[in-house]
């Protein structure tokens, strides 16, 4: 591993609002993070619940999750990245929503979503991802797959008039507007337990055009659905915690931040972790279904 400590800072042109973002060694809440980070290695339960929120969850790198603060100690989940020389520290600012991410050699992520309530600053959700090599085969999809739930539909309904704006601006990303709705000024990456970090905004781009042009006939392959969501809005910032069938793949959790950046609200963060003793979710086409049920 590398002995160093990255601080990263994000330049390029100046933005306002909940776009505001940049990474500084003297952070206070970075200071929070890494002495959070430090208890929960040590097992200090007294002092790591006086910065979780009251309904904070974690989801480790197998994809258990866990509901509250009790279950993840009662489990001893501890942190798979640590405080050490050789971790790298990311921080990404959406006003009442603050995503730090500690990271080593591009390997294993602990993405950290810490909120603003009026007490203080506290960490909502862990969300870990270790990079791993499936172990299992896909099964692809040969049909047409509508895009029906998140696109029309989701299992929960938002209260707020940020999640209300995040949800039907995420319909739109998923109703072929993706390259609208996808933020920019971070250089959004999904980061996922079979692939890491995904490539730039532009090489994802350029990858969903090659693929189109070599393949015109694929199948056209909705978003995975929502079979459970949690929401919280902060106004111009919202964090969701989803669990994610994937068509011919393996089910995920997904935690996101959805923030308006210069105006627009745009999908800003993307953890997804894969569970590892989940079945392998095939796809049966709408004709079985109907048959099935007659």
């Amino acid at each position: 591993m590398r002995r160093l400590l990255t601080i990263s800072l994000i330049t390029g042109a100046a933005v306002s609002g909940a776009a505001q973002a940049q990474m500084a060694s003297n952070d206070e809440l970075s200071r929070m993070d890494a002495t959070l980070t430090q208890a929960l290695i040590s097992g200090d339960h007294a002092a790591a619940s006086r910065m979780l929120d009251t309904e904070f969850s974690w989801i480790d790198s197998d994809g258990m999750y866990y509901a509250t603060t009790a279950e993840a100690f009662r489990h001893g989940v501890k942190p798979i990245v640590g405080v050490g020389s050789d971790v790298k520290v990311l921080e990404h600012k959406y006003n009442k929503v603050v995503y730090i991410e500690r990271s080593q050699d591009e390997k294993r992520f602990s993405g950290h979503f810490w909120v603003q309530r009026p007490e203080g600053w506290k960490l909502l959700n862990i969300n870990e991802v270790e990079v791993r090599q499936r172990d299992y085969k896909t099964v692809p999809t040969t049909f047409d797959v509508p895009c029906w739930n998140p696109c029309q539909v989701l299992p929960y309904k938002p209260l707020g008039a940020g999640e209300k704006a995040a949800v039907a601006a995420w319909q739109d990303q998923e109703n072929d507007n993706w390259a609208y709705r996808i933020a920019d000024n971070y250089d959004q990456r999904a980061i996922n337990t079979y692939n890491g970090r995904s490539p730039s905004k532009a090489d994802r781009m350029a990858g969903q055009a090659r693929r189109a042009q070599e393949n015109p006939n694929r199948p056209e392959i909705g978003a995975a659905p929502v079979a459970f969501g949690r929401g919280w809005d902060f106004g111009d910032a919202v964090v969701w915690v989803q669990l994610q069938p994937t068509y011919g793949d393996k089910p995920y959790w997904s935690t996101r931040v959805y923030a308006e950046i210069n105006g627009i609200w745009q999908m800003a963060e993307s953890y997804h972790t894969y569970i590892k003793d989940a079945p392998v979710m095939a796809p049966v086409p709408v004709s079985a279904t109907s048959m099935s049920a007659n």
